[in-house]
C-alpha cells in the first residue's frame, strides 16, 4: 500500500499445516516538496538541504520562493537595496558555493538513494518472484496434502469396510460351516438310516431268494421224481402192452379159425387198451410241458431277483463311497481321539488308522491318509509312519494320469496362545501311474518324541491336517 508520506509493502503468508506467518515490510518517506523517496535515516537531512523547500524572501516582500530559485528572485526583488544587494551578493556567492557544494552532495546522495532504491526494487522483484514461487509450492503442497488426506481417509474407510466385510465373512463362514456340519451330520444320519434300511431290505431279499430257491429246488426235485415215476409207470405199461399184444398175437395164431366174433371182440378190446395208453402218454407229455414252463418261469424269476440284489448292492456301495467322501477341497483336519489307547492297540495288534476319504477338488482324485501309530518295519516302535494313498474313485476315467500331487502333512500345535504355536510340517509327493495301477506307498515318519513335545498332544487328542498344494 502506498500513501503520500509512507510507502509499505506487506506480504502475509500462512499455511493450514504449520500456522506460521512471515512478514516482509519496507518503509519509505516521500518529500513533500520534491516528491523523492527517502528512508527514515536520510529524510531529515534531506529536508535541511532540499532545493524545493519554500523559504520567505529576506527582503520582506512576502514571497515564498524555493531555495533553488532564491538567487534569481533576489535579483528581481523590488525591495532589494544596493547595500543589501552588495551584502546579498557576497552572501549569495557564499550561499552559491555552499549550495553548489550541497547540490553536489545531494546529487551524490540522490544517486546513492536511486541505486539503493533500484537495488531494493530489484530485491523486491526477486522477493515477489520468490513469494509467488513459494505460494505456488505452498499451493502444490496444500493440494498434495489435501489429496493425501483424502487418500488416507479413503484408505481408512476401505480398511474399515474391508474389516467389517472380513468380520461379516468370518461370521458368515462360521454360520456356513456350522450349517454344513449340521447338513453333513443330518445327511450322514439319513444315509446311515437308508443304509440300514437297504441292508435290512437286502437281508430280507436274500432270505426271500433263499426261501424261493429252496422251494424251487424242492419243486424241481419233486418234478424230477414225478417225471421219473411217470416214465417208470409208462415203461411198465408199455411192457405190459407189449406182453398183452404178444399174448393176443399168440392167441390169434392159435385160435385163428375158431370164431370171427371172438376175434372182433379181442380186436376191439385191444384198440381200447391202445387208446387208453395213448391218452395216458398224452397226459404225461402235457404235464411235463407244464412243469417245464413252471421251471422256466421260476428260473426267470430267480434271475431277476439276483439282478435286483446285484443292483441294490452296487447302489449300497455307491452310497457308502459317496458318504465317505466328506471333503472335495483338498483340505482335511483329522482329530485322533484316545491317542494313548490307540497307540497301545497299534503296539499289540499292528492296527492302521484310516482317515475319512477326501478329494483334491470337485470330481478329483479320491485320497485317504493312513497312519501307523507305532511305526512299521525298521521304524517300528520309535516313530509314527503315515502315507497318503490315491484310491480308486468314481471319476478316475475322466482324470489326468499319471497322478502327481504335492501335499503338506501338518501336526497342529494346540497351544493356548495362537501366536506362540509352532506346527510340525512335512511335505510329501504322491505318484500313481494309472487308475488300475497298484500304488507303491510313499511313507514319511514323525518321531514319537516330537509328538509328545510342546502341545501337539493335548487331552489325549492329536490333530493332523492335510493340505493338497498342487
Amino acid at each position: 500500500m502506498m500513501s503520500l508520506n509512507n510507502k509499505s509493502l506487506t506480504d502475509d503468508r500462512s499455511t493450514s499445516s504449520s500456522k506460521s506467518t512471515t512478514i516482509i515490510k519496507y518503509e519509505k518517506s516521500s518529500c513533500l516538496f520534491c516528491n523523492e523517496w527517502f528512508d527514515a535515516q536520510t529524510f531529515t537531512e534531506h529536508l535541511i538541504h532540499c532545493g524545493q523547500v519554500l523559504e520567505e524572501c529576506p527582503n520582506s516582500c512576502n514571497v515564498f520562493i524555493p531555495r533553488i530559485r532564491m538567487r534569481s528572485h533576489l535579483k528581481e526583488c523590488p525591495r532589494n537595496k544596493l547595500n543589501l544587494q552588495q551584502r546579498m551578493s557576497a552572501s549569495m556567492e557564499r550561499l552559491d558555493q555552499h549550495a553548489d557544494h550541497r547540490v553536489q552532495v545531494l546529487e551524490q546522495d540522490i544517486s546513492t538513494i536511486r541505486s539503493v532504491l533500484n537495488e531494493e526494487i530489484r530485491q523486491r522483484l526477486h522477493l515477489i518472484t520468490d513469494v509467488g514461487n513459494i505460494r505456488k509450492h505452498n499451493q502444490v503442497v496444500e493440494d498434495w496434502t489435501r489429496d493425501t488426506d483424502e487418500s488416507i481417509n479413503e484408505l481408512r474407510r476401505q480398511l474399515e469396510e474391508e474389516g467389517a466385510q472380513r468380520v461379516f465373512a468370518t461370521e458368515q463362514n462360521q454360520v456356513d460351516t456350522q450349517y454344513c456340519c449340521n447338513i453333513t451330520q443330518s445327511l450322514k444320519d439319513q444315509v446311515e438310516l437308508k443304509l440300514d434300511d437297504m441292508q435290512q431290505h437286502i437281508n430280507q431279499l436274500s432270505a426271500d431268494v433263499s426261501y424261493h430257491q429252496n422251494q424251487l429246488n424242492d419243486n424241481i426235485i419233486k418234478l424230477e421224481e414225478l417225471v421219473f415215476e411217470n416214465e417208470r409207470l409208462n415203461r411198465d405199461k408199455f411192457v405190459q402192452i407189449e406182453q398183452f399184444l404178444q399174448e393176443i398175437n399168440d392167441d390169434i395164431k392159435t385160435k385163428l379159425g375158431t370164431s370171427s366174433d371172438f376175434a372182433t371182440s379181442k380186436q376191439a378190446t385191444l384198440d381200447y387198451e391202445v387208446k387208453n395208453v395213448k391218452s395216458i402218454v398224452c397226459e404225461t407229455v402235457e404235464r411235463i410241458d407244464k412243469m417245464n414252463v413252471i421251471v422256466q418261469d421260476l428260473d426267470k424269476s430267480l434271475h431277476q431277483t439276483m439282478q435286483n440284489i446285484s443292483d441294490i448292492e452296487n447302489q449300497l456301495a455307491m452310497q457308502q463311497r459317496i458318504a465317505s467322501v466328506q471333503n472335495i477341497r483338498g483340505h482335511l483336519i483329522w482329530r485322533i481321539k484316545d491317542y494313548s489307547k490307540k497307540l497301545e492297540e497299534a503296539k499289540q495288534y499292528d492296527t492302521i488308522l484310516h482317515s475319512a476319504m477326501f478329494s483334491n477338488k470337485a470330481f478329483g482324485y479320491a485320497l485317504r491318509l493312513d497312519i501307523y501309530l507305532n511305526g512299521k518295519g525298521t521304524w517300528k516302535g520309535r516313530n509314527l509312519i503315515a502315507c497318503l494313498n490315491v484310491l480308486s474313485g468314481e471319476y478316475d476315467p475322466l482324470l489326468n494320469w499319471p497322478c502327481r500331487l504335492q501335499a503338506e502333512i501338518i501336526i497342529r500345535d494346540q497351544c493356548s496362545i495362537p501366536l506362540e504355536s509352532q506346527d510340525y510340517v512335512k511335505t510329501i509327493y504322491v505318484r500313481k501311474k494309472s487308475d488300475d495301477y497298484i500304488q507303491s506307498n510313499q511313507y514319511f515318519h514323525i518321531p514319537h518324541k516330537v509328538i509328545t513335545s510342546r502341545n501337539y498332544l493335548r487331552n489325549d487328542s492329536l490333530f493332523v491336517e492335510v493340505k493338497v498344494i498342487k
